[in-house]
Parts: structure tokens; C-alpha cells; sequence
């Protein structure tokens, strides 16, 4: 009679198949359920910033811009150049709003660095970057009066 591992009961086909297909789908299980969690995750970063991805700035010439609300809600916009203590006032968009922005002669080679800090319906504020990327904002941005940047009419 053998000795050692030979003697051992290793049981029988189905239930190696059956333990290796339990563990994979277990494996399969997990990584879906991470990936879901991740997607989700994404889904609301996304719908948090919709608002203030909606509002959008480009530049007619090189000392004016035009800023528009495209969404269903009215948001504040105020514009502002990082650095530099030129601001404008805090302006409410309308739903579907456009309003143009002025730059003084002493900014005008400085149109790219200009950013919009949008208040959302929800009293969160985004700063979007001239490069056209989003921030949340937790404390406020620039404090400086309204100065050298003005709102006008397009």
C-alpha cells in the first residue's frame, strides 16, 4: 500500500471544478463591484460639477470676452485674473445668458490667465481655470473689490 500524499483523498473532478469556478466568480464578483463603485463615484463628481461646466468664456478679442450660462438655472459668475488683484463684481447669469467682459488695456496680454468663479444653484463655487479645467472652491477666491474688469452688455 502507498505511503505519503498518495494516500490522501483528493477527492473527485466535479468538486475541483466546482471549488475553482466558486473562487473565480467570487474574484469576478469583487473586481465588478470595485469597478461599479468607481463609475459611480465618477458619476457624481461629474453631476456636481455640471453647472459650472456649462458656463463657458471665449474671447471675441483680445480685451473682450463673451461668457455664456448654457444651463437650465441662473448662476453667479465672477471673473478674475490669478495673481493680480483684477476682479469683477459678482454677476448672475440667467438661464441661457450671455454677457460680455471687458479688459483693461493694462491686462490685454493677459486674456489667458483670466478664470471664472461660478456659484451653482446648490451655493457650491467652481473655479474654472482659462484652461478650461474645474475646481472646487472650499474657501473664497480672490477677496479683492471689484476693480479693472468690468461686465458689459454683448
Amino acid at each position: 500500500m502507498p505511503t505519503g500524499w498518495l494516500n490522501w483523498d483528493w477527492g473527485n473532478v466535479p468538486s475541483w471544478v466546482g471549488s475553482v469556478l466558486t473562487g473565480s466568480s467570487l474574484g469576478l464578483a469583487a473586481v465588478t463591484y470595485y469597478r461599479a463603485r468607481g463609475d459611480r463615484r465618477r458619476e457624481l463628481d461629474d453631476a456636481e460639477r455640471a453647472q459650472a461646466a456649462h458656463v463657458t468664456l471665449w474671447w471675441v478679442n483680445p480685451r473682450k470676452a463673451l461668457v455664456r450660462n448654457s444651463n437650465d438655472v441662473a448662476v453667479t459668475v465672477r471673473a478674475f485674473v490669478p495673481g493680480h488683484p483684477a476682479t469683477t463684481g459678482r454677476l448672475g447669469l440667467g438661464p441661457g445668458e450671455t454677457r460680455a467682459l471687458q479688459l483693461p488695456v493694462e491686462l490685454e496680454g493677459r486674456s489667458g490667465d483670466v478664470a471664472l468663479e461660478v456659484g451653482d444653484s446648490y451655493g457650491r463655487s467652481w473655479v474654472r481655470h482659462a484652461d478650461g479645467g474645474l475646481e472646487r472652491v472650499t474657501t473664497g477666491t480672490a477677496t479683492a473689490e471689484p476693480s479693472a474688469l468690468r461686465w458689459t452688455e454683448r
